[in-house]
């Protein structure tokens, strides 16, 4: 039988322990880690070239290390799995090259190899360093607008009370010119300023005020390019991910999680209270009761629910969330768009369900249907006895 070998000296078809046909490497380490890394999980093109080679020969049957890497790809040889070690200082005893230049030529191309794998960054990591900046510019742009709102007050507070929108209250200070508005709120406006019960700024105090408006404009403008960035980069990394949940609570899930791979091998239960760990470890602690979601929250179907059907569609989101998940972690085929149908089928069933009658607690943590009784206990001649569900009196 004849056996196919792949290492720094080239790709080597063996029979008997003896070289048969060869297709060798170049000569740089860089070359021969970068065909070495194809070869772990696919074809590099000199195994192609010698396969071809041995294809014209007649040969049907062929050892290999991994003969699913060979599998479909259209060579008619049948791959038999043998694990055998062959010593590639026996190759070159054979080829007739110095055992210590092959030494160190294997000691270069594992260096090249060690290099190769620990630049290589997850696309995820980089697009939770963008959720981690987009957390920031939101802390500091709302810090901001804190500021802004109570400095220019001082000059125009009826202002505040008629722009409730962040963006358009420092856009109206920023621009100098007409921002585009409701044409109602223009002349509440134009009225309210005429009447303004505010201060006079001067020329130097008004653009100073401007200066401040124009960072948080700016802001705003950053924080809207951040969000598009990471939407691209949801639909490239963790496109079910991102059609069930949207991009930015995929992402977000993502960068709690640490990473998709992480992501992939937690439970739905998991995923459910995900962001939520304080309420989670109070109840650990108190026994009272468990968060029913996390930062699932977000969802519009979980967060406009009914209080009661909270939990049911927040279980029921973290499930298709495991699974969209683990299809985009594992590069399985796309299903985000079936998983977010029927996730929306079961909200439409579960809301059509009636709502079960709920017991109120009381003030000790305890439904109110077994206080009750417990006080008829009580009232009867269970003197000092609490009264415990399960346990016959």
């Amino acid at each position: 039988m004849i056996k196919l070998s792949t290492n720094v000296l080239g790709v080597h078809a063996l029979k008997n322990g003896r070289i048969i046909q060869r297709m060798p490497f170049p000569q740089e380490p860089k070359e021969i880690a970068k065909r070495l890394a194809e070869s772990e999980t696919g074809v590099c093109g000199e195994e192609v070239a010698l396969l071809n080679e041995l294809v014209k020969t007649g040969i049907k049957e062929l050892d290999v290390d991994n003969p699913n890497r060979f599998h479909g790809r259209g060579f008619g040889i049948e791959f038999i799995e043998d694990k055998s070690f062959v010593d590639p200082l026996k190759i070159a005893d054979e080829l007739g090259i110095p055992r210590k230049e092959v030494q160190d030529m294997i000691l270069a191309v594992n260096r090249e190899l060690t290099k190769q794998k620990l630049r290589v960054l997850e696309r995820d990591q980089i697009m939770i360093q963008a959720v981690s900046s987009l957390d920031d510019i939101e802390e500091v742009s709302n810090r901001l607008m804190e500021r802004l709102r109570e400095w220019y007050s001082l000059h125009f507070p009826e202002l505040s009370l008629l722009v409730v929108n962040s963006g358009l209250y420092a856009r109206i200070i920023a621009s100098k010119d007409k921002v585009s508005m409701d044409g109602g709120l223009e002349a509440q406006i134009e009225a309210a300023r005429k009447d303004s019960l505010g201060m006079d700024y001067s020329d130097s105090d008004m653009a100073e005020v401007r200066r401040l408006a124009e960072s948080v404009v700016k802001l705003d403008s950053f924080r809207e390019d951040t969000e598009k960035y990471i939407e691209e980069m949801m639909r490239e990394i963790a496109p079910n991910t991102c059609e069930l949940a949207g991009p930015l609570l995929g992402a977000r899930l993502i960068a709690i999680a640490g990473s998709l791979e992480r992501l992939s091998k937690l439970p739905g239960s998991t995923i459910q209270i995900m962001g939520a760990e304080e309420s989670f470890f109070r109840f650990l602690k108190t026994r009272k009761l468990p968060p029913k979601h996390g930062v699932i929250f977000q969802l519009p179907e979980i967060r406009s629910a009914p209080k009661h059907l909270r939990g049911k569609f927040s279980r029921k989101f973290a499930s298709k969330m495991a699974i969209a998940s683990k299809a985009d972690y594992f590069k399985g085929e796309f299903i985000g768009d079936k998983l977010r149908s029927d996730f929306l089928e079961a909200v439409e069933k579960l809301k059509k369900q009636p709502a079960k009658k709920t017991f109120p607690e009381d003030g000790g943590g305890r439904p109110r249907h077994e206080r009750g009784l417990n006080d008829r206990v009580e009232r009867h001649g269970g003197k000092n006895k609490r009264f415990k569900p399960g346990r016959r009196h």
